[in-house]
């Protein structure tokens, strides 16, 4: 098979949709929340649970005042968490997984549930991962919490109103097998502009994404016990593209930190641990991650809106080993007696 021509191929069909508007959430430590963009992750690290908190543009509110005149604050920012779980399945030559995305943006409440399944080949030193994601979404635009500048405006809902989408996503993801690099390519939403859905109660629509990812990891060359790992992450709707560069120092494997950009966006700091990792005990596996975006968008501090994005991550992941099975003979024949004659 013509792999080359394969990946071009691939590469021009999901490059070839067009996009408008960010609708998928958006994680500072995205090599930890990559499944959720891409189901092609499905199966690629053993059997793995992660769950991440964020809390966008913290500090960001609106102000409105009453029929009395007095001035109330309400917190408006989004708040974002997502919880993944994806394993190997050996039978079925890849990996299967789930994901589960709950969005508060303003007066909106976004739910999406993704399961995925991803086709494993070992191809050129590695292996590339194909996955194909079906993903079901509830909008909920929350009416009731709306307040008009104008009373009795037709155009502000006046109660709450949500519509249930269907979709697919579609990945790809390659790892060489000494965890040196990998990359991978990405579509979300698949199918909402091509069926051209529009919902009924709250006049959205589900916007195609597109994602291409990538990392490599090499040893400090004047102290090998860092292990150096630069990344980053391309997301675009056509309509907006936005970059994010990443470098972690990890050390030992058990402590690492960073620092990111994201452009026109933020500075993001980052440090994690994974601090039983020398241990035999079944928690070798637990990670925890904490990042803190500067934001260095109109929306920072410095414009007294907000004071930052504060975000938190929880992984944990394991293999399942199953022993090997002895043999022994039981018979007296072969335990150094002499067979009766």
């Amino acid at each position: 098979m013509n792999y080359r021509r394969v990946w071009l191929t691939l590469m021009v069909l999901l490059f070839a949709c067009t996009c408008r508007g960010q609708q998928d959430p958006q994680f500072s430590q995205y090599m930890y929340s990559d499944f959720c963009i891409n189901p092609a992750i499905a199966g690629s690290a053993g059997i793995c649970a992660t769950t991440l908190f964020r809390q966008q543009w913290a500090g960001f509110s609106e102000s409105y005042m009453d029929e009395n005149g007095e001035t109330h604050t309400t917190a408006v920012a989004p708040q974002e968490i997502v919880f993944n779980l994806h394993s190997p399945v050996k039978f079925l030559h890849g990996g299967v997984g789930a994901s589960f995305y709950r969005d508060q943006e303003g007066h909106q409440n976004n739910i999406d549930v993704k399961l995925a399944y991803a086709y494993k080949m070992n191809i050129g030193g590695g292996f590339l991962n194909i996955g194909l994601a079906f993903q079901m979404s509830n909008l909920t635009v929350l009416g009731d919490e709306y307040r008009p500048v104008q009373p009795g405006d037709p155009v502000v809902p006046t109660s709450n109103q949500s519509d249930f989408f269907k979709d697919l996503s579609f990945g790809l993801y390659y790892k060489d097998n000494d965890d040196k690099w990998y990359a991978g390519l990405s579509v979300t939403q698949l199918l909402g502009e091509l069926m051209g859905n529009e919902a009924v109660n709250t006049h959205q629509s589900t916007t195609r994404h597109i994602y291409a990812m990538g990392g490599y990891s090499f040893p400090l060359p004047i102290n090998p016990n860092w292990l150096m790992k630069p990344s980053f992450l391309i997301k675009s709707d056509v309509a907006k593209t936005q970059i994010d560069l990443t470098l972690i120092g990890e050390y030992q494997k058990v402590l690492w930190c960073g620092v990111s950009y994201r452009m026109v966006d933020a500075i993001v700091l980052m440090f994690g641990a994974q601090p039983f990792v020398s241990s035999s005990s079944a928690i070798r596996g637990l990670q925890v991650g904490v990042a803190y975006d500067i934001t260095t968008s109109k929306l920072g501090y410095t414009h007294g809106r907000s004071f930052g994005s504060p975000e938190v991550m929880l992984k944990y992941c394991f293999n399942i080993v199953v022993p090997k099975t002895t043999y022994g003979y039981r018979n007296t024949h072969y335990l150094g007696n002499r067979p009766a004659r």
